[in-house]
């Protein structure tokens, strides 16, 4: 940006809409805050830092308990500092105070006078009853005089964060979550009700951690609010560490707070003070309190206070008395069925990857395509094309193997993709065979009855259940190995199962992925293809293609199509991969977890996963008593606990589906068929009404994982 255009931007009137710049019309409250945060992650790079307290002091006097903190974060080393509590209180509501830079930890902890009236401010609300945390920033006295020749040490560190992409105030963000996450496990801190406070640089820190906390927590903030136009033309100096770059390209400071809703909001401003325009921050209190009405949000307050560059202690005292006491803001945030989370650095790699795509201009079967097939092949140890989903990856493998006209088997239980790419590739008619309730597979029995009725059958698409690739696959394999029928494995759940040694995908002629967002390794939209024969990989690419004769020729041999992998898709599953052996023990971890806290829960029975069998636990299974009725189960988990199940494996069978009424009809369930009063496929019936699936992945805490089985303990008593 030239000099002139700053220059403007400094002198124009401030726009107070809240949302961020690239606004959908349609967009509400809910998304343009979520979409805001998201930037700020991107742009702060705040990574929490684990703190460890690695030296203590503690002194009790004057009615207070005052705690010196060491603590040691990976990033900066070891800093100070200092928790304050009633001498004699238990637990008491918490609050993280962030004072301004030149607020010195021994003066907002009262260990020495104050320089301003206002400025102990970690200690009036600990005499107030709250336990509270205060640290060093140490972006002050870190250099030599002579070094600084008279310069501002903020302003040059945040240039020196400049240089490394990042900003001095993600960091101190990154340091204040850190802390938060110490007052939090703190024996005087109710985990359950925490607050945040900032004054001038740490109102803005204040800010950035609420946001990026993953909770709403009450922030009263001081002498910080306005435009950041107006801001900087006041502060050309020294105030480099309040804003994070590029940030007005998305909102303005009033977006920020605007994107704490439904959190307790304090806004206090002085009229007094030289660092603020009255004006500029009466009108961008007055955008908040509008973006939070529009949130249906409880209205903030926006104290206009006859003060200078302070804070009116008082107003903060009542303000957190209210909101976190006697039992806080409400009920912790839900626990949700899925969770994909992308951290800073993930986020940044996917991005330098499209940045780079872009630049090259090659947007499809490029590079990257390439990358993410090599590094499938970790996990498939077979080799594999990247195609546009797992449906396409079904389909052109049916194609391939030659279909039309004959008869594809199917399980009864499994998605509607399995057998719908089966009637897109031209198959006469689809059937379906019932499964075994151990591994979830196909039962070789029925199989074997089902191959007997319908000798034309040109295909067996096995499917493993919740990523289970069951032991009975054997059976299967074995099955159609001595009446030569290709397996195709519909291998969506299971990318890093394994049964035994042997990958999820390398036990067919073909195995079929998905990297759709719910699975456990996601490009957004995607698929893979495996195959250890080379002509049928080619085979592959020319149908994904096209069906182009070769490699940009114009000339098409077969009715291929558009399904193709894009690069944009790549970028972010390759980042995906190179992450997914953490994924994978993460998953797993937790599910040993879920078998811990499990035993004993009434009527209920964790699935147990056959011996000899690797699963990467896409979904924890879990099977109901008879009498447990499972929608008013969700239901009440939902609504009372904040408990969001994950969705089943499935409700319903194929047969149910009202286009496949026909094979329904036609009685093709083996040998169970018609003569058990549930129907056929009585198995897979049963297991489809009376399984649920648990909140698992990589992020799910175990807190959480304590609460979802604390309330089935509830439900099911």
């Amino acid at each position: 940006m030239q000099i002139h255009h700053l220059r403007r931007l400094l002198d124009t009137a401030p726009r107070y809409d809240t949302a961020p710049r690239h606004d959908s019309g349609s967009e509400g409250a809910a998304d343009r805050a979520r979409r805001v945060r998201a930037t700020v992650a991107r742009l702060a790079r705040a990574e929490p830092a684990p703190l460890r307290v690695t030296g203590t002091a503690v002194a009790v006097r004057d009615g207070l308990r005052r705690e010196r903190l060491t603590l040691h974060s990976p990033v900066r080393g070891e800093f100070g500092a200092t928790v304050l509590a009633p001498e004699d209180g238990g637990p008491c509501p918490a609050v993280l105070v962030l004072g301004g830079k030149n607020a010195h930890r021994d003066q907002l902890t009262g260990e020495v006078a104050p320089d301003h009236p206002d400025r102990n401010v970690a200690e009036r609300l600990a005499r107030a009853g709250f336990t509270t945390l205060a640290f060093e920033y140490a972006i002050g006295g870190g250099l030599e005089p002579g070094r600084l020749a008279g310069r501002d040490e903020g302003a040059l560190l945040a240039h020196a964060f400049a240089l490394t992409g990042r900003s001095l105030l993600g960091a101190l963000t990154g340091d204040a979550l850190g802390a938060l996450d110490v007052l939090r496990g703190h024996p005087l801190a109710d985990p359950g009700r925490l607050g945040l406070f900032g004054h001038s640089l740490g109102a803005a820190v204040a800010l950035h951690t609420a946001l990026l906390s993953g909770t709403p927590l009450p922030l009263c903030a001081a002498g910080h609010l306005g435009s950041y136009p107006a801001l900087y033309a006041r502060l050309l100096t020294g105030f480099e560490g309040a804003a994070l770059p590029g940030i007005l390209e998305y909102t303005d400071l009033p977006g920020l707070y605007a994107a704490l809703a439904p959190a307790p909001l304090q806004l206090q401003y002085g009229t007094e003070d030289p660092f603020l325009e009255t004006a500029d921050a009466r009108a961008a209190g007055h955008a908040v309190t509008t973006a939070y009405e529009a949130a249906d949000a409880p209205r903030p307050e926006v104290l206009e206070i006859a003060m200078g560059h302070g804070t009116h202690v008082g107003h903060a005292v009542d303000f957190f008395t209210r909101e976190l006491a006697p039992f806080g803001i409400g009920a912790p945030p839900p626990v949700p069925a899925q969770r994909i989370r992308f951290d800073v650095a993930e986020r940044r790699r996917v991005l330098d990857r499209v940045d780079a795509a872009l630049d090259t201009g090659v947007l499809t079967q490029g590079p990257l395509v390439a990358r993410f097939e090599q590094l499938s092949r970790a996990w498939t140890a077979t080799p594999g094309a990247a195609v546009a989903s797992g449906s396409a990856a079904l389909e052109i493998a049916l194609r391939i193997i030659g279909v039309t006209g004959r008869t594809v088997l199917v399980p009864a239980n499994t998605f509607f993709a399995t057998a719908a790419a089966a009637v897109r590739a031209g198959a006469a008619r689809v059937r379906f065979a019932d499964l075994e309730l151990d591994g979830l597979g196909m039962d070789p029995d029925a199989l074997r009855t089902a191959l007997d009725r319908y000798p034309d059958t040109a295909a067996v698409v096995p499917v493993h259940i919740g990523g289970i690739v069951a032991p009975s696959l054997d059976g299967v394999l074995e099955q159609c190995r001595e009446r030569g029928i290709p397996v195709l494995e519909d291998a969506a759940h299971a990318f890093g199962s394994a049964l035994g040694d042997r990958p999820a995908g390398s036990l067919g002629r073909f195995g079929a992925f998905s990297f759709f967002p719910t699975k456990v390794a996601t490009s957004g939209e995607g698929g893979l293809l495996t195959g250890r024969d080379g002509g049928d990989l080619e085979h592959v690419r020319r149908w994904r293609d096209h069906g182009r004769s070769a490699p940009g020729s114009t000339l098409h041999d077969r009715p291929g199509s558009n399904w193709r992998m894009s690069e944009l898709h790549a970028a972010v599953g390759t980042v995906d991969l190179e992450r997914f052996a953490v994924t994978l023990a993460a998953r797993r971890e937790r599910a040993a977890h879920y078998d811990d806290l499990l035993a004993g829960v009434p009527r209920l029975r964790p699935h147990t996963v056959p011996g000899g069998t690797h699963s990467n636990y896409y979904k924890y299974l879990v099977h109901l008593d008879e009498p447990a009725d499972r929608a008013l189960l969700k239901k009440r988990l939902r609504e009372r606990h904040g408990v969001r199940l994950a969705g089943e494996v499935y409700d319903h069978l194929l047969c149910d589906h009202p286009y496949f009424a026909d094979a329904a009809a036609d009685g093709s369930g083996g040998a169970d068929t018609g003569t058990e009063p549930d129907g056929p496929y009585p198995r897979a019936r049963r297991f489809a009404r009376h399984h649920i699936a648990l909140p698992l992945h990589p992020s799910l805490t175990h807190d959480e994982q304590i609460r979802v089985v604390t309330a089935l303990r509830g439900e099911l008593s």
